[in-house]
């Protein structure tokens, strides 16, 4: 292989690993919503990454006041609303199964580390957020245990405070618990989903412009790699 080849190869392995790194980066929402895609939601990916489980929902999801999600770091969670404020409450079970009302709610603990109280008030997360994006530590108000992030965010164009994007049903929300096991298993699960054009609410065709560059330099690699440990015979 002459040393042209070896460049092509050496950009083709420089292209992937650029591209799976900025296509991790791509912030929650880009893509929109549907085949037409609606205003862009940015918020930081350091945000909402990074955990092992995760439950999200917007306002439109509560109904009569409350919205219920189970399994999350096994427990079962309850979140309520009066219009002003908002709780995150976990369901204390007897035996890991039978549950007989008992809440065990969260206080939320601010990005500088002001207790807000078992009660986050819209007040309170207006005054927390940076550019309509906050993520709070959750602990439970009785024991003071860890019960994850709660990550909220709206679109700030459209939206100019909380009450707003409220309003409108276009407030976000995000429970995650844990610590994701490897980092790059989100980058790669992606990348499959972008080369398979299987990328969630992204239209086909946009999806196989974004696939090109990423299967043309996989194809060249796979090339380079079997013409260099299988060399062609020449004749004579």
């Amino acid at each position: 292989m002459g040393a042209s080849e070896m460049k092509g190869f050496v950009f083709c392995v420089v292209f992937m690993v650029m591209f799976s790194a900025v296509l991790g980066a791509v912030p929650t929402g880009l893509e929109g919503s549907g085949s037409t895609p609606d205003l862009v939601v940015p918020v930081d990916p350091s945000l909402v990454t990074g955990f092992s489980e995760v439950e999200n929902w917007t306002r439109a999801s509560y109904t009569a006041f409350s919205y219920t999600y189970d399994n999350l770091g096994g427990r079962d969670w309850v979140s309520t609303h009066d219009d002003t404020e908002i709780t995150i409450i976990a369901k204390v079970k007897i035996l890991g199964f039978l549950w007989l009302g008992a809440l065990n709610p969260c206080k939320f603990i601010s990005p500088d580390g002001v207790d807000r109280g078992a009660t986050l008030s819209f007040t309170e997360i207006d005054a927390d957020d940076t550019d309509g994006a906050v993520r709070y530590d959750l602990r439970f108000s009785a024991s003071g245990d860890n019960a994850g992030k709660l990550v909220i965010w709206w679109n700030t164009t459209a939206y100019p405070d909380i009450n707003d994007a409220w309003t409108n049903n276009n407030l976000n929300l995000l429970h995650g618990m844990g610590i994701e096991d490897l980092a790059t298993n989100n980058i790669v699960a992606l990348l499959l989903s972008l080369l398979f054009l299987q990328l969630p609410d992204v239209p086909v065709l946009i999806g196989l412009i974004l696939a090109t560059g990423p299967w043309a330099c996989i194809i060249y690699i796979i090339y380079y790699i079997i013409t260099s440990v299988i060399p062609f015979v020449g004749g004579g």
